[in-house]
């Protein structure tokens, strides 16, 4: 018959370790690693625990399939154990940790070093068997603790001043062996050793030799000689009682080192206790040199001498994966644990600034940022790499989005990155262009294919576009029509009172002028360029006059009135020219619009051939509105010509959501990106009283400038338009003192130590603002076009 394995019914699992590679950073603490001992310490299993059930399987005997029942199986205990490592230039920290406790170990790390880098190696830096080992253990009983001050990582620094006598080539280390184990007994072994003490008995590990044995006598006769004081009585002790048993305790308390048990040893009584094995290691080329590192290394643990000490003993060489290694164990309290469990802070890696650390502080990409359009950056929480992007919740997606940044910072490629991602899914990304050659809309538009992208060339004379409001269209509705012309005319108001750099705005008569001559103009479909005609000539006054409808009458009376002020009339009573002092402000304006030669193009022009902003607005597509700066002899001109067109923009966003009132979803989404809108203060005012409505237009700012204080006019009322900021790496401390309180748990030192290339952010999200810090997308490397065909 043939036989079944005993395999098949029992078996022994062993084991499998991973390591871990610990990278630190400036707000490292090592005040609660002890709940890292503890959680070690928690991982042991007794003998009933270990033993685990198997589901029931079928074997195949003789041809026949028999039920084999019950397997079972016993897991091997585990251990953790950290290894800090040291060369002349390199300082690395290393946990080695059971795969089945990966998770659960991980996490603890994490929750006592917040901010860290955690990344699993391959394998550890290996000593030789030629190395040199000492094992650390206690002098005294388990009892008997070591100093716990949680304040201080003296031993730590104790252990890298090793540094200073390494050679190139040498290399040292400290390795913790922690074997989580049963606290069933150690109340009763420490109750035990403090009888001891209390007894004035010798409490030393090492029970052989003269020392020991006369330590002994002299605590077994001054128990002796206190008992005969006692049978004395009281107050017949006699002297030569009482001086000698102070004698004796004198002789004990001055071999024991001299003082009673302190409150480290006291809390020891409670404390979850772990087997732990330590060895000290150096290796070097020269023998004395890495025997004296290997020494000084085990003198640095008299930095946490308290109750007890650690001395060194010789020792075998070992793997780092032996549960136990061939080295005496000590029963380490949780709290003394923590001497041991520490990493490199602020001023060890000041001190050593080769240590590999993170230089930032890490947070989490909150959840709903991990997936989305518009990328922003990756960004790396305790070692794990996780993509950033804009919210996409309905009502977030449309918020602005500020850029700070130096000058070659990134924000160009960031801005190229934006656009390319929006147009692949569908939106429209228009971009304000003014500065030098307009060499940012160029960079952009090369990551697109002609089709996708609507140049405007402002400076090309043959593509001029007429001056004017043609998105707005002529309706039969007498009332929709005379709100369309109330917008235009509005529009029109804001682009005249740019044109004054002294900031006045015209008299209130004057202001009534040009609205009335506005509203009869846009109510029959007029330009910008009719308004001044009816404003200056009395014959085109009154052509337009006649073309109202009767159906207008009513809403224009007042108006047309008005107009009727501005014909001057010669002594027949016959019209004969306009008092043209009476619109002066207007007409000093308007000689001002016509200094630049471009507007003054395009007020002659008719917008009959103007393209449909609405429309270009609904399509797929990047929109360069190109403004090279030499078609500007002053900043007021620039900033009349960029006013006229963002009016142009709110005046075809109205427009489009009126056409698309009953289902906003029909609207594209549009991307408005300005660069230093500083440069154009008019245009900034404008969208100051706009921005909290924009979102409900289905558009998003995007604007980018080298530091906040640039925009100080929008700047109040971005706060209030939950407004998205990118800090990119290089800009202005002044910046981070703006949002200081907003970027909490970051500091103005994680701002200034930011690598090239990356963000702090502070970026919307459904549960506020989440705070990260990203590395910013690499250039895109391919045209839009070839995305859409799979290349």
């Amino acid at each position: 018959m043939k036989t079944i394995k005993l395999s098949k019914y029992f078996k022994i699992v062993r084991p499998e370790y991973i390591f871990i590679k610990l990278t630190p950073n400036n707000s490292i603490r090592n005040q609660t690693t002890h709940k890292l001992a503890k959680a070690i310490a928690s991982l042991h299993k007794n003998l009933i625990q270990n033993i685990n059930k198997e589901e029931v399987k079928l074997v195949k005997a003789l041809g026949k399939e028999f039920l084999l029942g019950t397997q079972f199986s016993f897991e091997m205990n585990s251990k953790v154990s950290f290894l800090v490592y040291i060369e002349k230039k390199k300082i690395e920290f290393y946990f080695i940790a059971p795969k089945h406790h990966y998770s659960f170990i991980k996490e603890k790390i994490g929750d006592v070093w917040t901010n860290i880098t955690v990344t699993e190696v391959e394998q550890l830096p290996m000593f030789s068997d030629d190395a040199a080992m000492y094992q650390m253990v206690y002098k005294k009983e388990d009892a008997l603790s070591l100093a716990t001050d949680r304040r201080n990582s003296d031993l730590l620094h104790s252990k890298l001043n090793v540094v200073d006598v390494l050679e190139e080539g040498d290399k040292a280390g400290i390795f913790y062996n922690f074997m989580p184990a049963s606290q069933f007994s150690w109340r009763s072994s420490y109750e035990n050793t403090i009888n001891k003490v209390k007894r004035n008995l010798p409490t030393d590990r090492n029970k052989v030799g003269i020392s020991y044995c006369f330590k002994l006598a002299i605590g077994i006769l001054s128990s002796i000689t206190d008992g005969i004081g006692e049978a004395l009585g009281g107050e017949n002790k006699s002297k030569k009682g009482i001086d000698s048993i102070n004698i004796l305790e004198q002789t004990l308390e001055r071999l024991n080192g001299g003082k009673k048990i302190n409150e480290s040893t006291r809390k020891k009584a409670t404390a979850t206790v772990i087997d732990t094995q330590i060895v000290v290691i150096s290796e070097s080329s020269d023998k004395l040199r890495q025997r004296n590192s290997a020494r000084s290394l085990a003198q640095s643990f008299e930095t946490i001498t308290d109750d007890n000490k650690l001395i060194s003993k010789s020792v075998k060489p070992f793997n780092y994966t032996d549960y136990k290694i061939k080295a005496e164990v000590n029963k380490i309290g949780d709290e003394e644990a923590q001497n041991f469990l520490s990493l490199a802070g602020r001023d060890i890696l000041e001190k050593y600034n080769f240590i590999e650390k993170v230089e930032t502080q890490e947070t989490e990409v909150p959840e709903d940022l991990r997936m989305g359009v518009m990328r922003i950056g990756t960004s790396t929480y305790r070692g794990n790499k996780q993509d950033a992007f804009l919210s996409t919740d309905k009502e977030f997606k449309y918020l602005s989005l500020i850029l700070i940044g130096p000058n070659r910072a990134g924000k160009s490629t960031l801005i190229g990155n934006l656009a390319f991602d929006s147009v692949k899914v569908g939106e429209c990304t228009i971009i304000f262009d003014y500065i030098g050659n307009c060499e940012l809309s160029e960079e952009v538009a090369a990551l697109f294919s002609k089709e996708k992208v609507l140049n405007v060339e402002c400076n090309d004379f043959e593509k001029l576009q007429g001056l004017g409001y043609n998105e707005v269209e002529v309706t039969a509705d007498p009332f929709i029509q005379y709100d369309n012309a109330k917008k235009q005319t509005t529009q029109l108001m804001t682009l005249v009172n740019s044109i004054n750099s002294a900031d006045t705005h015209l008299s209130p008569k004057m202001e009534r002028y040009l609205t009335s001559a506005a509203l009869i103009v846009f109510i029959s479909g007029g330009s910008i360029r009719d308004v001044f005609q009816v404003l200056q000539n009395h014959n085109a006054r009154h052509q337009f006059l006649i073309k109202v409808s009767k159906s207008q009458y009513e809403n224009l009376e007042e108006y047309m009135m008005s107009l009727d002020e501005l014909d001057d009339y010669d002594k027949d009573g016959n019209i004969q020219g306009t008092k043209l002092n009476l619109i002066v402000g207007i007409i000093d304006r308007l000689n001002k619009l016509k200094s630049n030669t471009y507007m003054e193009l395009m007020l002659k022009k008719s917008t009959a051939n103007n393209f449909n902003l609405v429309e270009e607005m609904q399509k797929s597509q990047l929109i360069c509105f190109k403004m090279p700066e030499h078609m500007f002899t002053t900043d007021n001109e620039k900033d009349v010509y960029c006013t006229y067109w963002i009016t142009k923009i709110w005046m075809a966003l109205q427009m489009r959501k009126m056409k698309y009132k009953n289902n906003r979803d029909e609207m594209t989404k549009v991307n408005l990106v300005i660069d230093e809108l500083y440069q154009v203060e008019s245009t900034e005012k404008f969208l100051t009283t706009k921005l909290s409505r924009l979102p409900k237009f289905n558009i998003k700012p995007i604007i980018s400038c080298h530091y906040l204080n640039q925009i100080k006019t929008i700047r109040p009322e971005l706060r209030s338009a939950s407004a998205s900021y990118m800090l990119i790496a290089g800009c202005d401390k002044e910046n981070f003192k703006e949002l200081q309180d907003e970027l909490k748990p970051f500091e103005l030192e994680d701002l200034m130590q930011l690598k090239r290339f990356h963000s702090l952010n502070l970026i919307k999200n459904k549960d506020g603002y989440g705070r990260f810090i990203t590395k910013l997308p690499a250039p895109v490397s391919c045209k839009l076009e070839e995305v859409s065909n799979g290349n």
